[in-house]
Order: structure tokens, then sequence, then C-alpha cells
């Protein structure tokens, strides 16, 4: 199986479409990348903060 990274562009097209509350099925779409794919991206980056 082939497999592609993720680009640093690509990388920032998906925080900055996420953080406005676009679907990861749109953000798939715009890219022509797997939902799945997108989902992993958001996982790896999320960060874990909790309210004080």
């Amino acid at each position: 199986m082939n497999y592609n990274h993720l680009s640093i562009n690509e990388r920032t097209v998906i925080s900055l479409l996420a953080s406005s509350d676009v679907s990861i099925r749109e953000i798939a779409k715009q890219l022509g990348r797997s939902p799945s794919t997108i989902s992993r991206e958001l996982k790896r980056n999320q960060t874990n903060e909790r309210d004080s």
C-alpha cells in the first residue's frame, strides 16, 4: 500500500478549517483525502487543556 504524508500546507488548511467548525468530511473532500486521515491528524494534534 502506498502512503502519502500530509504536507505542511495540508496540515495548515486542516487546522484552519477545523477551527472554523468545518466538518471532517468537508475538509477531507476539499483536500482529496480520506475523512479518517483528517480525523487522525486532528486527534494527533489536539491539546488536553482543562479549565481550572
